[in-house]
Protein backbone atom coordinates (compact mmCIF):
# COMPACT_ATOMS: atom_id res chain seq x y z
CA UNK A 1 0.00 0.00 0.00
CA UNK A 2 1.40 3.16 -1.36
CA UNK A 3 -0.04 6.56 -1.01
CA UNK A 4 1.54 10.39 -1.10
CA UNK A 5 1.38 12.56 2.01
CA UNK A 6 3.34 16.20 2.87
CA UNK A 7 5.80 16.65 5.74
CA UNK A 8 4.18 20.19 7.92
CA UNK A 9 5.83 22.92 9.06
CA UNK A 10 6.78 21.17 12.40
CA UNK A 11 7.58 18.16 10.82
CA UNK A 12 4.55 16.01 11.14
CA UNK A 13 3.38 13.38 9.19
CA UNK A 14 -0.42 12.20 9.03
CA UNK A 15 -0.80 8.78 8.36
CA UNK A 16 -3.60 8.26 6.65
CA UNK A 17 -6.46 5.42 8.06
CA UNK A 18 -5.54 2.65 5.39
CA UNK A 19 -1.94 2.74 6.41
CA UNK A 20 -2.79 2.66 9.76
CA UNK A 21 -5.01 -0.02 9.79
CA UNK A 22 -2.69 -2.20 7.56
CA UNK A 23 -0.29 -1.78 10.44
CA UNK A 24 -2.55 -2.31 12.53
CA UNK A 25 -1.60 1.07 14.35
CA UNK A 26 -4.54 2.63 16.78
CA UNK A 27 -4.90 6.02 18.24
CA UNK A 28 -2.52 6.04 21.50
CA UNK A 29 -0.34 2.85 20.34
CA UNK A 30 3.59 3.52 20.30
CA UNK A 31 5.44 3.89 17.41
CA UNK A 32 9.43 3.32 16.83
CA UNK A 33 10.39 5.64 13.50
CA UNK A 34 13.70 4.54 11.90
CA UNK A 35 15.55 7.13 9.97
CA UNK A 36 17.47 5.88 6.99
CA UNK A 37 19.17 7.88 4.16
CA UNK A 38 16.02 8.72 1.95
CA UNK A 39 13.48 7.13 3.89
CA UNK A 40 11.71 7.04 7.40
CA UNK A 41 10.19 3.72 8.83
CA UNK A 42 7.62 3.39 10.89
CA UNK A 43 6.79 0.25 12.87
CA UNK A 44 3.67 -0.05 15.70
CA UNK A 45 5.36 -1.87 19.17
CA UNK A 46 3.47 -4.11 20.58
CA UNK A 47 1.52 -3.96 23.71
CA UNK A 48 2.35 -5.94 26.42
CA UNK A 49 -0.78 -7.68 25.97
CA UNK A 50 -0.50 -8.19 22.26
CA UNK A 51 2.80 -9.89 23.13
CA UNK A 52 1.57 -12.24 25.62
CA UNK A 53 -1.61 -13.08 23.65
CA UNK A 54 0.97 -14.36 20.56
CA UNK A 55 1.04 -18.00 20.30
CA UNK A 56 5.33 -19.03 20.79
CA UNK A 57 6.83 -19.29 17.15
CA UNK A 58 9.15 -22.17 19.14
CA UNK A 59 7.50 -25.12 20.59
CA UNK A 60 10.37 -26.36 23.53
CA UNK A 61 9.54 -28.92 26.35
CA UNK A 62 10.34 -27.60 30.07
CA UNK A 63 12.87 -30.26 29.96
CA UNK A 64 14.84 -28.76 26.97
CA UNK A 65 14.41 -25.44 28.68
CA UNK A 66 16.04 -26.86 31.50
CA UNK A 67 19.17 -28.40 29.58
CA UNK A 68 19.55 -25.13 27.47
CA UNK A 69 19.39 -23.18 30.95
CA UNK A 70 22.38 -25.66 32.08
CA UNK A 71 24.40 -24.92 29.15
CA UNK A 72 24.24 -21.29 29.39
CA UNK A 73 25.10 -21.35 32.73
CA UNK A 74 28.00 -23.47 32.55
CA UNK A 75 28.88 -21.17 29.38
CA UNK A 76 28.70 -17.77 31.54
CA UNK A 77 30.81 -19.87 34.52
CA UNK A 78 33.65 -20.12 31.95
CA UNK A 79 33.68 -16.97 30.22
CA UNK A 80 33.64 -15.31 33.73
CA UNK A 81 36.79 -17.57 34.61
CA UNK A 82 38.53 -16.38 31.78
Amino acid sequence: MTSLTKVGKRGEVVLRKAEREAAGIKPGDAVVIIGRPGEVIVRKIPSLEEILATPPKVKISLEELAGLRGELREELEKRADV
